[in-house]
């Protein structure tokens, strides 16, 4: 089965950490929101080393590493109401 094209929500997240959770809670949070402006869906895509970052299509929206932190309530969806709403 070919995966629809267009705009899609990749989260990259640490496994090991206990990220896993928290990876899924964004992705149905971003689903319920933004599912007609995502035909290509969301992934989560387990990894290590701390990883937690979200892109949209190529661009990274948001990365734990970068930032020291993980992200604040809304934050990653006001970003994505910018972009993809705005």
């Amino acid at each position: 089965m070919k995966a629809p094209e267009g705009d899609a929500i990749t989260i990259v997240y640490c496994a090991d950490c206990g990220y896993t959770r928290r990876a899924i809670k964004l992705a149905d949070n971003i689903l319920e929101e933004f599912f007609e402006f995502l035909p290509g869906g969301v992934t989560i895509v387990p990894g290590s080393k701390e990883i937690f970052d979200v892109y949209l299509n190529d661009d990274l929206l948001f990365s734990k590493y970068a930032v020291q932190r993980h992200y604040n309530d809304r934050e990653i969806e006001d970003q994505l109401i910018d972009i993809l709403e705005g």
